[in-house]
Formats: C-alpha cells, structure tokens, sequence
C-alpha cells in the first residue's frame, strides 16, 4: 500500500475517532446556544437557527417545565413537577448547573413553579399555593430562605433588568366568580403594585393576559392575551410599551390562523426578536414547535419541527457554561420562513 495512503488513512481515522469523542464527551456548548426549552417533560437547550440540540435532563417519573437562565448563563432555574403525568399537585423549584445535577430548593409539596432570576442572581422569585392560594414569593439562592412579597392572588413573576421591579400576572376577582388575569409591575420588595395597563373594562370580553416578561431595556412587556367571546376566542402575542400605546403583534394570526394555544414566550436577540412555543390546533395531529418572530422585519420563522412538544423557550445572550448531558448533537428538524 501507497505509504502516503497509509498516512491519509492514519488521520481520517484519528479525526473520525475524535469526533465522536467530542460528540458523545459532553463539551460545553458553543456560544451560540442560545435557547433553553421542554421537549416532553426534559430540558435542552438549542442555537438560535434551531440547530444543535443538547439534553440537560433525563426524566423517568418526573416532568420538567418553565426553564429560565440565570443572568451570567451558568445555571437555570426550572420547575420539577413530580409526577410526570402533571396529575399531581406537587411541583418544587430547581436549578441545573455545569455538572448536569439538578439541585432541588423548595420542599413544600404544593405548587412552586415560574421562576425568575434576579439581576445579581442572588434571588429566585416563583409562584406558589403554600398559603392556599397563587401568590409571588422570593427565595435567596444561598440560605434559601423565602419570604411572601405579595397579598393579592398573583403569579408569573419576571425581573426587571435593573432588580428594581417584578412584573407578574394578578387576578381580578369578577362579581360572577370569574378570575381573569392582567398584568402588574411592584417594586423588588412588593410594595406598590400597580397596572401595567388598565385593566378591561367589566363588560368586555373574558380576558386572561399570561406571563409577563421585561424587555432587557425595562421599557416594554411582552406578553400573550387570550380573549374569550360567546362563540369562540382570540389569543395574541402582545408588547406592551410602559406608559405608551399596546402593540399586538398580529402577523402571527395573519400567517398561523387563529387556531392555536401559546406555551411560552421570550425576548431574544437583544429585544429585536421575541421566541414562543405555539401549537396549531387544526393540524391532524397537532403538537408544540417554537418559532422565531422578528420585530423589525416581521419575519417569522418555525425553529423545531418534530412530533414532540416543544414548549416553555427562555433564550440569553451570556456566554454559556451549562454542559449536556452525554446526549448527541443534532440538527433540529427542519427550519421554515413564512413569508
């Protein structure tokens, strides 16, 4: 044999080799992942093309949910229900870090889910039933003491980027026993909560507004909106700019239908861009995708299509540090531009 054959053998054989060393090892992901989210009751992580999924946990009984990143990009905090069917009324806060072991922080046995980091990520805040009812509470990362900073029924806390305020989901108790939901802004600590839009009006449509979260400026909220009429019901995604006018962000309906149910939404690319999870109801078999809606643009695009339930996206724009968990890279189904 050709000795120079011998030779181009030798190193396509070592690169090969070394590719699956990389590939099955575990690296720490590339900067580019951006995007953490659920795929069936797991966490990953993915780029933000969609491409080069990574698994952070393995679950058997139990399913998680609601992963968000911690300011530095080094942990993410997440919910745990217990039991993977969700039957169960027991769901306790978590936090992964590099070494993929999931640390537990709350052991009440009732319903801590929704965190969000604050901006020094000393503090968690999340939603919880341990006093019979929602309400937002904040538990110190190092001590892991908690305390209650609300007394009105509320949920869905997120953090504003300066750590001066929390805006969250408040229920509005109707004289028909109805509990639709707005959005709130309170100071850090709990103290002056208020609207962050007027609240709608008594004889408008049933209206619940979900899971409010900051812009990284503290100048807008995004959010999604579902309204319910006599024969049917409207869901939008919506940015609400404090102190100025709503925007709904209605190329979504134009291009999707109006069929559909929303798990999720963030803010990503530096507030240019937001990522949700969005399933169409009138499909044959209908499942959650993530998409990519450009606020400037108006480009949409699918980021994961696949027959499992992509839900809950939180993406950050830190350096990553979290490894996988002994999962392979992969590309991520197939990406598509709706024009």
């Amino acid at each position: 044999m050709n000795p120079k054959n011998n030779v181009l053998h030798s190193r396509t054989f070592r690169f090969f080799f070394l590719g699956w060393i990389l590939l099955f090892s575990g690296v720490p992901f590339s900067a580019s992942a951006k995007i953490v989210f659920c795929v069936d009751g797991d966490l990953f992580v993915m780029d933000d093309d969609g491409s080069r999924r990574h698994g952070l946990t393995r679950n058997t009984t139990a399913s998680d949910a609601n992963p968000r990143w911690s300011p530095d990009g080094r942990r993410i905090a997440f919910t745990r229900y217990m039991d993977k069917t969700q039957t169960q009324t027991t769901a306790e806060v978590f936090i992964i870090t590099d070494d993929s072991n999931p640390q537990r922080l709350t052991h009440n046995n009732v319903m801590d889910v929704d965190s969000s980091w604050s901006p020094d990520g000393e503090h968690i805040a999340f939603s919880s039933t341990r006093d019979g009812d929602w309400g937002v509470y904040v538990l110190e990362v190092a001590t892991l003491a908690v305390r209650q900073i609300t007394d009105a029924p509320s949920a869905a806390p997120d953090w504003s980027s300066d750590g001066r305020e929390i805006t969250f989901e408040r229920f509005i108790e109707l004289p028909n026993g109805l509990s639709p939901k707005t959005i709130y802004v309170m100071d850090a600590d709990g103290q002056h909560p208020r609207p962050a839009l007027p609240d709608p009006p008594l004889n408008a449509p049933l209206t619940f507004r979900y899971f409010p979260r900051w812009s990284s400026d503290g100048q807008s909220i995004l959010f999604y909106e579902s309204k319910w009429f006599k024969d049917g019901d409207t869901k939008k995604i919506i940015v609400q700019r404090i102190g100025h006018r709503t925007q709904e962000i209605t190329e979504i309906n134009d291009r999707l239908g109006n069929d559909f149910l929303i798990a999720g939404a963030s803010w990503m690319a530096e507030d240019r861009a937001i990522v949700f999870s969005l399933k169409l109801l009138d499909k044959p078999t209908p499942n959650y995708d993530l998409y990519r809606y450009d606020l400037q643009t108006r480009g949409l695009r699918r980021l994961t299509s696949t027959a499992s339930d992509e839900m809950w996206p939180d993406w950050t724009q830190a350096v990553l540090a979290v490894s996988p968990h002994g999962k392979v890279t992969t590309l991520w189904g197939e990406m598509k531009i709706f024009r």
